[in-house]
């Protein structure tokens, strides 16, 4: 199981001092761009390339430099200034999380651009589930997939992405509701939610992640790939990734290519060298799970540069130093795999590492001057229903959440403004007069809609970490191409029930592990969850199953309560069972093919008189299903049986054809 952070760390880092250039109060009001529910897609995407820049004359360059392997041309231009007041600001610290849309985390959050159905590619508009707390399998979010989901800006193809569906289950349809992550939604309710905010690439990690330092991606929209390992690779993504590691690029004239993942594009950090302004980035050091999100690995200068040891810091020394009065004017910060929040690994404790960084900021002196901009890096996989501006080759990508935390970040304020990951890096360049690093974030929008400078400081909000469920280990290897063997729960040595011994409100469980075998006693008092951490009705519990077990609660990694989506193949009313077949959607096995492969798979359904059967909105039995129904059955679904028990209901639905099958190519 995946251990608690420890909370005492030694050897902290000594911190550079500097003095801050200040800014002049001389700024330009950057415009309020609001967009509302079902806003017009093409109004978004004109107010998007008008604030990028994209159909603006550029002012007079500076310099102009050509990057190392691209072919882009990065023009470093006078820096405007930000509204007066934002001198205020002498720390900012990005916050980096993986893989969630914001649909998936904030779309039921009050007024703000979200959804709670969406439409898929059969052209049926279906209700977004509750996500589990631990997602599995994992969604492939390649580019790929964010353009197949992307479809056009019709944003109904997300089902079709591998991994999206498994057993008839569709995980991308998905989203959290108040209850799941409550701490995130506390940050929104008193700070400022961004509810237009774009991953800049539409793809992974890799490129995303390289954007948030270097406001660009180097034209890479991949994660590396590893020819000489007969698995995916998770020790390195950067300089000092296996011999034969590449990523594909796409050109302005959207020709494909290879590279190495290692560049020497200028960065944020080579700006606040140059103005002497010291800067950290947090994350894990090599050979921890999560190195891959250690981004200064793949820019060749500081990897083999000696900020590499005195900036590149381990993220668990990142409270311990701001403890000590340590917290450089720039900091970036990712955690370790267990704690990302990418599928599988927990959106709870993902959030409890969150709120214990922000609480050892709002703690210190440095919350008076601090601005920590929360964010994820791409959509992972899930559902969102505002289809992305696309001003260039690469992007944007889906929409992702991010919370804006500050003294100065407007209260309960959503902030409709269109922003993707340039804008966090021109919200530092106007801060301390860094010049741009390229057209991108010499041009786009600022953040300073979130902020209100001039209305009295919010005082720290410090929150406690909630009840997660039980966290079995994780093996999360960056992949994104949604393959059932990568980006893994781990159960290894995990006790299996053996013997079920009932009682009047009591289950004595036989339980048997590799080393040893035991007994625990359910109550009324246990708390019974399924895979993936949500509630599960105890008499699911079967012999066979695999648990994970505490004092006050057990989990059951081999059932979950679901609804999947499937067609009547039989019906034996006498008996009180069907059988439906399911889709899962895996990855396929061509890979010109841009679509999941569609595994047909059977699922039997145990019935009981407590199950309501639906047809056309009528309540009616069993015997009334005939074989080629589209159904929805919810109950607990075993996944090694692949048998639905416990079913409290089963409607009928007559889903559309599908206009158009799986595209090939792009």
């Amino acid at each position: 199981m995946i251990r608690q952070r420890r909370r005492t760390i030694v050897g902290a880092m000594d911190m550079d001092r500097v003095t801050l250039a200040e800014q002049g109060t001389r700024g330009r009001r950057v415009r309020r761009r609001g967009y509302g529910r079902g806003a017009v897609v093409t109004a978004a995407v004109a107010c998007i390339l008008g604030a990028l820049g994209v159909l603006m004359p550029m002012p007079a360059p500076i310099a102009a430099t050509r990057t190392t392997g691209t072919g882009s041309l990065h023009i470093a231009a006078a820096p405007a200034t930000l509204p007066a007041g934002f001198q205020k600001i002498k720390h900012i610290v990005f916050i980096i999380k993986e893989n969630r849309s914001f649909d998936h985390y904030f779309g039921l959050f009050p007024h703000a651009d979200g959804a709670s159905v969406g439409r898929t590619s059969s052209g049926e508009l279906v209700p977004l589930r509750v996500a589990p707390d631990q997602i599995s399998p994992d969604l492939s979010h390649s580019a790929q997939s964010a353009y197949l989901a992307y479809d056009h800006g019709r944003m109904d193809r997300f089902d079709l992405i591998p991994g999206a569906v498994d057993l008839g289950v569709d995980d991308a349809y998905t989203q959290m509701r108040e209850r799941d992550i409550p701490d995130y939604w506390a940050y929104a309710r008193r700070f400022t939610l961004d509810d237009h905010f774009f991953s800049t690439i539409m793809g992974p990690s890799l490129p995303n992640h390289l954007v948030t330092i270097a406001a660009q991606s180097a034209n890479v929209n991949s994660n590396p790939a590893f020819v000489n390992s007969p698995a995916y690779n998770d020790t390195s993504w950067g300089c000092d990734a296996p011999a034969g590691a590449f990523v594909t690029t796409l050109s302005l004239a959207r020709r494909q290519g290879r590279t190495a993942p290692c560049f020497d594009i200028a960065t944020l950090a080579d700006r606040l060298n140059a103005k002497h302004i010291a800067w950290r980035y947090y994350a894990p050091p090599q050979h921890q799970a999560g190195y891959i999100w250690s981004t200064f690995d793949a820019i060749r200068h500081v990897r083999y540069g000696p900020q590499w040891r005195s900036n590149v810091v381990p993220w668990g020394l990142f409270e311990t130093q701001v403890a000590r009065g340590r917290l450089a004017p720039v900091t970036w910060l990712v955690t370790d795999a267990g704690h990302s929040e990418h599928p599988p690994a927990s959106s709870c404790l993902g959030q409890d590492a969150t709120v214990s960084e922000v609480n050892a900021i709002m703690r210190s002196p440095f919350w008076a001057s601090t601005a920590i901009f929360v964010t994820w890096d791409d959509f992972g996989g899930f559902y969102d229903h505002v289809a992305p501006p696309q001003v260039n080759q690469l992007g944007l990508g889906p929409r992702v959440p991010t919370i804006v935390i500050s003294p100065y970040a407007r209260r309960g304020y959503v902030d409709h403004t269109p922003y993707d990951f340039t804008s966090l890096l021109r919200f530092v360049e106007e801060r301390f007069g860094l010049a741009p690093l390229t057209v991108r974030d010499a041009q786009g929008p600022t953040l300073a809609n979130s902020f209100d400078m001039a209305a009295a400081p919010s005082p720290p909000v410090i929150l406690q970490p909630q009840q997660c469920p039980l966290i079995p280990g994780v093996g999360i290897n960056g992949a994104a191409a949604g393959k059932r063997a990568e980006n893994v729960i781990l159960l290894r040595g995990a006790p299996v029930i053996v013997r079920i011994v009932g009682g009047d409100h009591t289950l004595l469980l036989v339980l048997r592990s590799a080393t040893a075998t035991g007994t625990y006693l359910v109550t009324p008092a246990t708390r019974v969850l399924g895979r993936g951490g949500r509630p599960l009705d105890p008499a699911a519990l079967q012999v066979g199953d695999v648990v994970l077990g505490s004092p006050t609660a057990l989990q059951d990694e081999s059932a979950e309560g679901v609804t999947l989506d499937g067609r009547v193949t039989r019906v034996d009313a006498a008996r009180g069972t069907l059988t439906l077949a399911v889709r899962t959607v895996l990855q396929p096995s061509d890979a010109r093919q841009v679509g999941g492969q569609v595994q047909l798979q059977v699922v039997g359904v145990v019935v009981s008189q407590e199950t309501i059967v639906v047809i056309r909105g009528r309540e009616t039995d069993l015997a009334a299903l005939r074989p080629g129904m589209a159904v929805y059955a919810t109950g607990a679904l075993h996944q090694a049986s692949h048998l639905l028990t416990l079913t409290s209901s089963i409607v009928a639905h007559n889903p559309p054809k599908p206009s158009v099958g799986l595209v090939h190519g792009l």
